[in-house]
C-alpha cells in the first residue's frame, strides 16, 4: 500500500517483489531477534520495539499476521508496548510522538470502559464505606436494591443501619468491630428491608478494612450479593433433612404405637361384642374401640405429612381428602372454636400431589387459629367450577375467571384480619408477623408455590376486624386444553 512505501521512503513500485523479512530487518537489525525469516509460515501477532534497547522502548511496530491457504495478510501499525513490557519501558518516549500518546489513552479509555461494564453487568453492588456507615461509592446495582434511598446513604449513616433487620443489626456491627483491625477480607451475611413493599432480602456482605500504616480505620471496600434464593433454598434443604429424621423417628414409633392400638382394638371389640346392648357398660366399651381406631388413622396421617417421597400426582376426589384432615384440624383448633365445613355433596375432582395439598390446608388453617379468639370460627367451603367461572374476589377487588374446570377451595374466619400495608407480602418468603420462635414466614410462600405448580390460582381479601379469607383454585386436570 501507498502508506507502508511512504513510511519505507520507497515506492511501491521499488518495493514489490523484494523480501518483507530483509527489508524490516535492514531497517533495524535489532529485529532479527524478534521475527523469524520464514514467519509467512503461520499466522502470528508481534511487536517490533523502535530503540536500540528493546526491553526499555514503550513504542514499537505491530504486526498481525494471517495466513489462509496459499496466502497471507500482513497488517503493520504503529502500538505501545504489551502491558508487561510497557511497565520497564521509558515513557518518556511517549511524549516524543504524539500517536503513542493519543493510544495510551485509547488503551485507559477501552480499559474504563470494560472496568465500567463490568461493575454493571455484575450481580452484585460494589461499595467503598466510611467508619460512620456513609458511602462514598456506590454501583448502579444499589438503584435496585433501594431506589429511593440510595442517594442518601452517602449522607447518611444511620439510614443503611436501619435496613438491617432487627435482629441482625447487632451481629453486623458486632462483626465490622471485630474485624476492623485486620487487614484481611471477611464476609457475613444477614436480611436488609427493601422499600416499598418492605420485602426481606439476604445480602452476603464481602468487605475489606482500608487501614492506614498507623493501623486507622479508614472505611471498607466490598460487595453485596442478594443471596436471597441461596437462603430459601438452603431453608428447604434444612426443611428436608428435618423431615428425614423425624420420619426415621416416627417409623419406629408408629409401628409400636399401631401395636397397641391394634391390642386395645382387638380387646375392646371382642368385649363390645360378648356385652348384651342394655349393659352399662356398652357404651363405653364402643367409645374405646371407636377411640382406638381412630387414633390409629390419625397417626398415619401424620407421618403421611412428614414422608419424604416422590411427589406422585394422581386424581383425588377433593372432599374426601378435606374430611380426612378435619381429625387433624380438630386437633389444632382450642376446645372453644368452632370450624364449619361446606363440601358439594357431588364429587370434584382435581389432579394433584396428596402430600402437598394436605399440608397447604393445614398452614392455611393454622394460620386462622393464630388470629381468631378463643370462640372464633373457621369456615371451610368447597365448590365445583367450571370453566368460565368467576373466583372469590381478592384483596385488589378482582374477579378473575378460570380457564379450566375445576376446585375452589375458601377457608375463612372471623380473626383479626390483614391490614393493608402488608397486603404485597403476604406471599414473600420469610415474611411473618408471627414471633420469631412461632413462624418461619415459609407457610403461605409454599402455598403459593404449590399451587401455581399445579397451574391453580391463590389469592385472598381481609378487612381489619372483620375476618380474612384465603381461597385456591385447582384444575381438575392440568394438561387437559378445555373441561
Amino acid at each position: 500500500m501507498d502508506s507502508f512505501s511512504s513510511w519505507i521512503g520507497e515506492s511501491s513500485r521499488n518495493l514489490s517483489g523484494r523480501s518483507f523479512y530483509q527489508l524490516m530487518t535492514a531497517l533495524d537489525p535489532s529485529w532479527k531477534l524478534v521475527l523469524e525469516k520464514k514467519f509467512y509460515q503461520k499466522s502470528f501477532e508481534k511487536f517490533l520495539p523502535i530503540s536500540s534497547n528493546e526491553a526499555e522502548s514503550s513504542l514499537g511496530i505491530a504486526l498481525a499476521y494471517c495466513r489462509y491457504e496459499s496466502m497471507g495478510v500482513l497488517s503493520i501499525s504503529p502500538a505501545l508496548a504489551p502491558h508487561e513490557s510497557l511497565k520497564k519501558a521509558f515513557l518518556g518516549d511517549l511524549m516524543k510522538d504524539p500517536r503513542a500518546l493519543a493510544n495510551t489513552f485509547i488503551r485507559l479509555q477501552k480499559a474504563e470502559s470494560r472496568l465500567s461494564d463490568y461493575i454493571s453487568n455484575f450481580p452484585g453492588i460494589f461499595f467503598t464505606q466510611r467508619p460512620d456507615m456513609t458511602f462514598s461509592y456506590l454501583s448502579r446495582g444499589v438503584q435496585k436494591l433501594f431506589p429511593f434511598d440510595f442517594k442518601e446513604m452517602h449522607r447518611n449513616g444511620g439510614l443503611f443501619l436501619e435496613k438491617i433487620s432487627d435482629q441482625d443489626r447487632e451481629y453486623f456491627q458486632r462483626e465490622l468491630k471485630a474485624h476492623e483491625n485486620i487487614k484481611e477480607t471477611f464476609s457475613l451475611s444477614y436480611r436488609v428491608h427493601v422499600p416499598p413493599a418492605d420485602k426481606i432480602v439476604y445480602l452476603l456482605d464481602v468487605r475489606t478494612p482500608i487501614i492506614t500504616a498507623t493501623n486507622k480505620i479508614l472505611g471498607f471496600d466490598g460487595v453485596f450479593i442478594d443471596i436471597t434464593r441461596q437462603a430459601i433454598a438452603e431453608h428447604r434443604l434444612t426443611n428436608s433433612v428435618w423431615r428425614e429424621g423425624l420420619t426415621t423417628l416416627t417409623n419406629g414409633l408408629v409401628h409400636d404405637f399401631s401395636n397397641l392400638m391394634a391390642g386395645i382394638f382387638s380387646i375392646s371389640e371382642l368385649y363390645y361384642s360378648m356385652m348384651k346392648k342394655d349393659d352399662p357398660m356398652a357404651n363405653g366399651m364402643g367409645q374405646i374401640k371407636k377411640s382406638a381406631l381412630q387414633a390409629q388413622k390419625l397417626v398415619r396421617r401424620i407421618i403421611d405429612l412428614h414422608r419424604d417421597k416422590p411427589a406422585v400426582r394422581s386424581h383425588h376426589n377433593l372432599a374426601n381428602l378435606l374430611g380426612d384432615q378435619m381429625d387433624l384440624v380438630g386437633i389444632l383448633l382450642p376446645p372453644s372454636a368452632r370450624i364449619v365445613t361446606n363440601f358439594s355433596k357431588e364429587p370434584i375432582h382435581a389432579y394433584l400431589e396428596e402430600t402437598g395439598f394436605r399440608q397447604v390446608i393445614l398452614n392455611l388453617i393454622i394460620n386462622a387459629r393464630d388470629v381468631i379468639e378463643k370462640k372464633g370460627k373457621i369456615k371451610i367451603t368447597l365448590k365445583k367450577i367450571n370453566r368460565g367461572d368467576t373466583l372469590t374476589v381478592n384483596h385488589l377487588g378482582e374477579k378473575r375467571k378460570v380457564p379450566k374446570g375445576g376446585a375452589e377451595i375458601i377457608i375463612s374466619d372471623n380473626g383479626s384480619g390483614i391490614t393493608e400495608d402488608i397486603f404485597d407480602k403476604i406471599f414473600d418468603p420469610f415474611f411473618t408477623t408471627k414471633n420469631s420462635h412461632a413462624g418461619s414466614g415459609f407457610g403461605l410462600y409454599n402455598c403459593k408455590l404449590f399451587v401455581e405448580d399445579h397451574k391453580g390460582i391463590i389469592g385472598f381479601n381481609s378487612k381489619v376486624g372483620k375476618g380474612t379469607t384465603f381461597f385456591f383454585y385447582l384444575p381438575s386436570d392440568p394438561g387437559a386444553e378445555k373441561q
